[in-house]
C-alpha cells in the first residue's frame, strides 16, 4: 500500500473542539494511508490544536462567507492530488486506522467505501441506507426497522472515495446545501458503474447532531433537498436501476467489479 493515498477533509462550523480530537484520533491511529487534512473553517474560529503529540499535516481554509456541504468538500477536493478522497465529519471517533480495509475494496473496483457507524452507546446507527422514499423516511424510525442487506447508499459522515471515481461524476452536486447530497453522489456512482462497498468490520463512532431535528432552518433545508432530490433525472434512474441490480445480487453475480477509468 503506498503510504500517503489519503486525503481527508473536514468541515467546522465552530467545532474546533471536536475538529481537535478528531485531529488527535487520526495521529493516535497511526494511518500511514493519510497523506493530509484539509480542515474548511466554514465560520471564524480558533486555529486547530496540533501541539504536543504527532499530527497528520493539516491545511486550513477559512471561508469569508460559509458554503454548503458539498461546496466546502469539493474545494477541498481541488487540492487533493491523492489516490483516495475521504469526506469525515468534525464528531466521528476512530476505533484504530480505518484505510486499510476500506483502500482494499476500493482498490477492488468500488467508488466509495464506508465504514459501519456505532452511536455513542454501541448500537449500530442506520447509516446504509435503502433508496430514499417517503415511507422509507418513515420506516427507519419504527422500532421493528432493520438496515438493508445491500445498501444503495451512505449517509455521509465518513466516505473514502476513489479519487478517479470522485472526479469522474463532477463530485458532489453544489445545488444541495446540507442534506441529499450524499445520496446524489452515491447514486451518481453507482449509475456510472462504480460499486459502493460496505465494510462493516470497519467501525467508527459518531454523536450525530441531528440539527434538522432541533432547528426549523436545518428543517427546512431538508425539506428543500429532499423535494430537489426526488424531481430530479437521477433519483428516477437510480429507482429504475435497482430491480437489475436485486436481480444480479439474487443470481449472486452482483460482487464488486472494476468500474469505469477516468484520471482525476
Amino acid at each position: 500500500m503506498n503510504k500517503g493515498s489519503v486525503t481527508l477533509s473536514v468541515i467546522s462550523h465552530e467545532q474546533h473542539s471536536l475538529v481537535d480530537a478528531l485531529i488527535a484520533d487520526l495521529a493516535g491511529s497511526e494511518a500511514p494511508e493519510l497523506a493530509r487534512v484539509i480542515l474548511t473553517q466554514n465560520l471564524p474560529e480558533t486555529p486547530p490544536s496540533t501541539k504536543g503529540r504527532r499530527s497528520p499535516s493539516v491545511e486550513v481554509i477559512r471561508n469569508k462567507t460559509p458554503m454548503g456541504f458539498g461546496m466546502n468538500h469539493n474545494a477541498a477536493f481541488r487540492k487533493c492530488d491523492t489516490e483516495f478522497f475521504a469526506v469525515v465529519n468534525p464528531d466521528i471517533a476512530l476505533m484504530g486506522n480505518p484505510f486499510p480495509t476500506l483502500v482494499r475494496a476500493l482498490r477492488a473496483g468500488a467508488g466509495v467505501a464506508a465504514p459501519a457507524v456505532l452511536e455513542p452507546d454501541g448500537r449500530t446507527a442506520d447509516t446504509a441506507r435503502a433508496l430514499i422514499t417517503p415511507w422509507e423516511l418513515i420506516r427507519r424510525r419504527l422500532p421493528t426497522y432493520s438496515p438493508p442487506d445491500v445498501p444503495r447508499w451512505f449517509a455521509g459522515m465518513f466516505l473514502l472515495f476513489r479519487s478517479d471515481a470522485f472526479a469522474s461524476v463532477g463530485g458532489f452536486d453544489e445545488g444541495f446545501f446540507m442534506y441529499c447530497e450524499d445520496f446524489d453522489i452515491c447514486a451518481r456512482l453507482r449509475l456510472a458503474g462504480w460499486p459502493l462497498a460496505f465494510m462493516q468490520q470497519v467501525q467508527v463512532v459518531h454523536a450525530a447532531q441531528q440539527l434538522s431535528h432541533r432547528s426549523l432552518r436545518h428543517f427546512r433545508w431538508h425539506i428543500s433537498s429532499l423535494a430537489r432530490m426526488w424531481s430530479s433525472a437521477n433519483f428516477w434512474r437510480y429507482r429504475s436501476l435497482i430491480p437489475q441490480l436485486e436481480a444480479q445480487e439474487d443470481a449472486g453475480t452482483g460482487a464488486l467489479r472494476p468500474g469505469p477509468r477516468t484520471h482525476s
